[in-house]
């Protein structure tokens, strides 16, 4: 046999691993089909014009309904010239780098940089799927596994539980970095390791990032104690800290971490583990099992189980790998200190047995590897394909209803809101019309105080408003609420005439303004006592409560005015309209890393009505400009150029 042929054999599972994905979606990839969860926004009110529809997997909601608007920020904000730092779409403003979950740092969102939607979203699966194959397979094959082991590994990590399961959310594609660092660590050394760590970090989901960092520091203890690692995990950091800076900068200030933390799996749910969907599926027979059905998603196939039980019966790692799965189900069963989701540990650590999987075919033969390798991708798929589907192109990313838009229109630069589960959290920003609320975490607290007005119940994360009350009227008000959505009748406002649509549009207040002048204030030391004020007063606006500002005395006064924003600036031209002291008071969410000038002179920002922004301006004052300059973003910037300076440095030092 020649040499390349010899070659073209070794490598011929590892590029067979590139085929997979178009196996799994042979319409999509590429095709006139895609893999999308987006028939979720069909059923709901900004994409209908009469209640009903369903959908083919009604748990798979998060990618169409929470992420994707989160995405399209990110995206305007580029195309703005702006770094994606604020979004001011969701909660009258919040931060969106901060967020982690929109995935500024995923090659999931640079794709749709240069592709159409369509071809993005496709290529996001496929390289969520390729790219946690390939890093296992290389892993594997660093390990010392012959060139089928390697392909079994490659093709039972694309096909593990939490690849699947997690295929459209930042989790699939956190998770897909997590054999690329435990490949680096390996091969020890630093300048690939810290590029791995900071791929790891940007994928979106912060739990996986820690569970996958908890995942590549047991790794790097068991096999590698080299100081080489650990510069390269330090320099790792480095680079990432553009994204986990502001984010943990966030947490400190936000009551919403325990939300979603906390979670373990029912031992009923263990059953997956060996038995696929032995509860049902949400997508078919429905879910009755205990627990969430997504986190008790465990089975990693027959194939690969039978494979990794055959590789524990020779000392070695592929023992303790099967261990190391097993560990994690009694991890995902008991928890782990801290407020975190530790019961998707069960579903990560399937990537342990499809290592192990891998091993146990070192000396496998062409035949017994590819028959190993086609019964891995069939027993692996036999429990996925209804975890995820495919839509015809005029399904995935619809045209919202024409409703929306004439409502868009009528509210402009104001926000609507909606009561119960009308115009879901984050649907909004996707009709084109600026949301009160919205879902998702972490949310500061500032913010949360409002929302806890709102409805005393404080539902998080998605923070719904049960009822109309007088107060919750006022506070919506002062913060440049134009109108309520409601599915029930609202005989306290008049219905608005939309057209077609399947909730009532009512009128709250259709000249309310985002930003208005005052000559007159009230004086408070705290934003409880803003927002009582707030909310007993119907006409707060003309005096309203303002912290660390002695009151105005003029006469109480309301001027609208017009407003010039992009993502991370907000401008507003005053020439003429400023003739004595007067308050400008811009209803967008206080954040303490906003700043404002006057006429190009900084000047404090104040909290207005316990959650809102003002500056005190004085007679002929003729620009306000508010800007949004995070320090956590300009210390992150400074570690970012000492990641890369010694990225440099020691990439030299290795050439």
């Amino acid at each position: 046999m020649s040499r390349s042929s010899r070659v073209l054999r070794s490598w011929l599972p590892l590029l067979a691993l590139l085929l997979v994905p178009s196996l799994f979606f042979p319409g999509a990839l590429p095709g006139i089909l895609v893999v999308s969860a987006d028939d979720h926004l069909s059923v709901h009110h900004g994409w209908q014009e009469a209640p009903g529809g369903s959908v083919r997997h009604h748990q798979l909601s998060d990618p169409a309904l929470q992420f994707k608007a989160l995405r399209q920020r990110v995206l305007r904000s580029v195309e703005e010239g702006q770094v994606p730092l604020w979004n001011p779409d969701l909660h009258a403003g919040r931060p969106l780098l901060a967020d982690m979950q929109s995935m500024v740092g995923s090659p999931v969102t640079w794709g749709r940089l240069v592709l159409d939607e369509d071809t993005a979203q496709d290529f996001g699966v496929w390289w969520v799927l390729v790219w946690t194959g390939l890093g296992t397979a290389l892993l594997v094959r660093r390990l010392g596994a012959g060139p089928w082991g390697v392909g079994v590994a490659g093709a039972a990590a694309m096909t593990a539980p939490y690849t699947w399961v997690w295929l459209l959310h930042p989790h699939g594609a956190t998770f897909a970095w997590v054999p690329w660092v435990l490949w680096a660590t390996e091969r020890k050394r630093s300048a690939v390791l810290a590029l791995c760590v900071a791929g790891l970090v940007g994928g979106g989901h912060p739990e996986t990032v820690a569970h996958g960092l908890l995942f590549s520091l047991g790794w790097a203890l068991a096999r590698s104690r080299d100081r080489r690692v650990v510069l390269g995990w330090v320099l790792g950091a480095l680079l990432s800290s553009p994204l986990w800076l502001p984010f943990a900068e966030l947490l400190t200030r936000s009551a919403t971490l325990e939300a979603h933390g906390g979670n373990t799996l029912a031992l009923g749910q263990l059953l997956d583990a060996l038995v696929p969907n032995a509860h049902g599926h949400p997508a078919g027979e429905g879910y009755t099992g205990p627990g969430v059905w997504a986190d008790g998603v465990l089975h990693p196939g027959l194939a690969v189980l039978v494979l990794a039980a055959f590789g524990a019966r020779r000392p070695g790692r592929g023992r303790w790998l099967v261990l190391a799965w097993l560990g994690c189900l009694v991890l995902a069963t008991t928890g782990l200190p801290g407020p975190m989701n530790h019961a998707r540990l069960g579903g990560m650590g399937a990537l342990w047995l499809a290592v192990a999987a891998g091993l146990a075919l070192d000396r496998a033969r062409a035949l017994t590897g590819g028959v190993a390798l086609a019964a891995v991708l069939a027993t692996g798929w036999s429990g996925r394909p209804l975890d995820q589907g495919e839509l015809p192109p005029e399904l995935h990313d619809p045209a919202p209803a024409a409703w929306t838009q004439r409502l868009a229109a009528l509210t402009g630069d104001g926000r609507v809101v909606g009561l119960g589960w009308a115009l879901q959290p984050n649907t909004g920003a996707l009709v084109g019309v600026r949301d009160l609320r919205g879902y998702d975490l972490p949310i500061p607290m500032s913010w949360e105080r409002l929302a806890r007005r709102l409805d005393r119940r404080l539902a998080r994360p998605w923070y719904p408003i049960e009822a109309l009350t007088p107060e919750v009227r006022n506070l919506l008000r002062f913060s440049g609420v134009r109108y309520v959505l409601s599915e029930d009748p609202l005989d306290s406002l008049e219905a608005v005439d939309v057209g077609e649509a399947p909730l009532g549009v009512y009128a709250l207040a259709p000249e309310a303004p985002r930003a208005w002048l005052t000559t007159a204030s009230r004086e408070v030391s705290d934003p409880e006592t803003a927002l009582d004020l707030v909310a007993r007063d119907a006409i707060a606006g003309r005096r309203p409560p303002v912290e660390g500002l002695p009151a105005l005395g003029g006469e109480p006064s309301f001027t609208p005015l017009e407003v010039q924003d992009t993502s991370n600036r907000v401008g507003i031209d005053l020439v003429g309209r400023v003739t004595e002291p007067s308050l400008l008071v811009l209803a967008d969410t206080w954040d303490p890393w906003w700043k404002v000038s006057v006429d190009r002179v900084d000047v404090p920002v104040l909290r207005v009505g316990g959650v809102f922004r003002g500056v005190l301006l004085e007679p002929g004052a003729s620009r306000v400009e508010f800007r949004y300059a995070p320090v956590p973003w300009d210390v992150s910037m400074r570690l970012l150029g000492l990641g890369l300076l010694g990225l440099l440095l020691v990439g030299w030092r290795q050439r």
